[in-house]
C-alpha cells in the first residue's frame, strides 16, 4: 500500500533506476518529474502517486494507465516505458515531451489556430483516437490539455487515466457514473450512461471546435448545471469563423450530435474526412 510519509525529492532515485531531476508539474494523482533512467542513459518522464491519492479506486486508475499506455503503440501516443513501486509509491515511467498541450498553445490564439492548423492537428488526433479504439481503448477525457505538440508539429495524445479498456473488469463500465472534463463532455457521459468510441468522437468535435474558435461549443467557464444542461440538449452552432468551409462546419456538427448513433461511423473515417479537408 501506500505510504503516507515518503515525500519525493531532487536527486531522490526510484527502484534504483530512475533519478528524479525536476518537477515539471502537479495534478490531481500524482507529479510529473523530469528524471534519467541511469540503465538505459536517457532522459524520461516519471508520474509518481501522490500521497494524498490513496484510496483503491485512484490507485486503479493509475496501473490502468500503464497497462493501457503500454499497450498503445502508434506515433500519435505517449510511450510508456514502465512501471514500478518506490518504498510503496507507484509510478509510471513514460517518454518525456518537449513542447507544449494545446491549452497553452490556445491560450496565446485566444480567437483559435489558424483552419488549416486546426485541421491538421483535428486529423493527427483522429489517426491516433483510431489506433486506441482499434485495441478497445476509449479514452474519455479528451481535451486541448491532454494533446500535447511536439516542436515540428506531431501531436500526441496523452494521460489515460480514466480510458476504458474492452476487456476491462465491470467495475468500469458502471452506470450512474461521470468521468471527463465538462467542456468536453458527451452527452451520454453527464447522464452516467455506458460509454464506448464515441464518446471520443464528441469530445473531438468539442476540441476542434475550441481549435478553430478559441473555446469548446458551450464555453469552458459556465457552472455544471449549465454545461450539463447545454451538452444534453441545446443543438450547437456552426463554428462562425472565417475560412471554415460548410464541409468543415458539418462534420464539427455531426461529431456533436446529442445521439451517439448519429456522430460518424469511426475516429478513422473523421481522419480521412479532415486529411481531405486539409
Amino acid at each position: 500500500m501506500i505510504s503516507g510519509g515518503f515525500a519525493v525529492r531532487v536527486g531522490e532515485v526510484l527502484a534504483d533506476r530512475y533519478r528524479l531531476d525536476r518537477r515539471l508539474g502537479a495534478g490531481g494523482m500524482g507529479e510529473v518529474w523530469r528524471g534519467h533512467d541511469r540503465a538505459l542513459r536517457r532522459a524520461v518522464a516519471v508520474k509518481v502517486l501522490l500521497d494524498a491519492a490513496t484510496n483503491e479506486e485512484l490507485i486503479a486508475r493509475f496501473r490502468r494507465e500503464a497497462t493501457i499506455g503500454a499497450r498503445l503503440q502508434h506515433p500519435g501516443i505517449t510511450v510508456v516505458h514502465d512501471v514500478g513501486q518506490h518504498e510503496g509509491r507507484l509510478f509510471i515511467v513514460m517518454e518525456l515531451l518537449s513542447g507544449e498541450d494545446l491549452g497553452a498553445r490556445l491560450a496565446r490564439s485566444p480567437g483559435g489556430l489558424p483552419v488549416a492548423e486546426a485541421v491538421e492537428l483535428g486529423a493527427q488526433t483522429a489517426e491516433a483516437l483510431a489506433a486506441a479504439h482499434e485495441r478497445a481503448v476509449v479514452h474519455r477525457d479528451l481535451k486541448p490539455q491532454n494533446l500535447f505538440l511536439l516542436p515540428g508539429g506531431r501531436l500526441k495524445i496523452c494521460d489515460f487515466g480514466i480510458a476504458h479498456s474492452a476487456d476491462a473488469t465491470a467495475g468500469w463500465t458502471v452506470t450512474g457514473r461521470m468521468f471527463g472534463t465538462p467542456p468536453y463532455m458527451a452527452p451520454e457521459q453527464w447522464r452516467g450512461e455506458h460509454v464506448d468510441a464515441r464518446c471520443d468522437l464528441y469530445a473531438l468535435g468539442c476540441v476542434l471546435y475550441a481549435l478553430l474558435s478559441g473555446e469548446p461549443p458551450f464555453g469552458s467557464a459556465e457552472p455544471m448545471y449549465v454545461l450539463m444542461r447545454r451538452h444534453v440538449e441545446d443543438a450547437p452552432l456552426p463554428p462562425a469563423v472565417p475560412g471554415v468551409s460548410a464541409e468543415l462546419g458539418r462534420l464539427v456538427l455531426a461529431l456533436l450530435a446529442k445521439d451517439p448513433r448519429d456522430r460518424p461511423e469511426s475516429a478513422g473515417w473523421v481522419a480521412g474526412a479532415l486529411r481531405e479537408l486539409g
